[in-house]
């Protein structure tokens, strides 16, 4: 027979002890060590995709206007720092700081005050920089590029160098038609 005790039974306490949680604390940030490179890397290269997709949308678009509305329809490169909805210049490369869709009317290739803008896109963040054979691209109410064939290249940002995803192509035939390179050259 028992005896009743009067101190009741201690029951273990539900938890983690202080020496668990170190261990999975630990085990954690050693997991995090090991995939944030290829996590950066992963980052860098949507990036990458999301703007060159968006470039390629307002290609698309510009095109697809001009031929709707019978007219000259022209897509330029963003003066960095400059007046807002000003173009670099038909010769500048540089389209990372944003685009400008416009209706050219005058056919100079520079929207004025009375010019009907269409799109216009801000500067890119976490871009490694847009680099293009010509400041802008027109199309014709046929749809043809203005211009020789034209293509612009997509470079990762500089803080994924070390681990950087590969550049991405965009190519626009003279036929005006936009497409996706990857890395290759426009044929």
């Amino acid at each position: 027979m028992s005896i009743p005790s009067l101190c009741p039974r201690r029951r273990p306490a539900p938890g983690f002890t202080l020496i668990e949680l170190a261990i999975v604390l630990a085990i954690v940030a050693i997991l995090l060590r090991v995939a944030a490179p290829g996590m950066s890397r992963s980052v860098a290269a949507r990036a990458l995709a999301a703007q060159s997709s968006e470039f390629m949308a307002a290609l698309r678009f510009a095109r697809a206007t001009a031929m709707q509305r019978g007219m000259v329809v022209t897509m330029c490169a963003s003066l960095p720092g400059g007046p807002p909805l000003a173009c670099q210049g038909p010769h500048a490369a540089d389209w990372h700081n944003g685009w400008i869709v416009f209706a050219d009317r005058d056919r100079h290739g520079t929207p004025d005050a009375s010019t009907p803008l269409l799109r216009v896109q801000q500067a890119l963040l976490r871009s490694g920089g847009v680099a293009g054979t010509r400041g802008s691209i027109s199309f014709t109410a046929a749809g043809y590029s203005t211009d020789a064939a034209s293509h612009f290249l997509f470079s990762p940002p500089a803080e994924a160098a070390l681990d950087a995803p590969p550049a991405v192509m965009v190519c626009v035939s003279k036929q005006g038609r936009p497409r996706l390179a990857g890395t290759g050259a426009c044929d």
